[in-house]
């Protein structure tokens, strides 16, 4: 599944798991595609390519990712997973 999106906030969450303290890097996107839209905003966990390559240079940026998980994490909060496809350039029509 692909998605048009807006990223609102970048941001880390901190948590001591089974095997020891683990930091996941997530950006809170906005759902920006044609058409119909999610409601809510969700949160994408970005791969160590993508954080390392792009930390701090996406937020307020409009970009496309293929998504190919998504979960519920804690409180409820949608989850997805994937790999960016690209940034786009131009601006979408409402």
């Amino acid at each position: 599944m692909n998605v048009v999106c807006e990223v609102l906030e970048e941001l880390t969450e901190s948590f001591v798991g089974k095997r020891g303290p683990k930091t996941i890097p997530l950006w809170v996107c906005l759902d920006r595609s044609p058409g119909k839209t999610l409601r809510n905003t969700f949160d994408y966990e970005d791969s160590e390519e993508e954080h390392g390559t792009l930390s701090g240079k996406v937020v307020g940026k409009t970009i496309e990712l293929s998504i190919n998980e998504i979960r519920l994490s804690f409180g409820g909060r949608a989850r997805f997973k994937g790999q960016l496809q690209r940034v786009v350039t131009k601006e979408l029509q409402s």
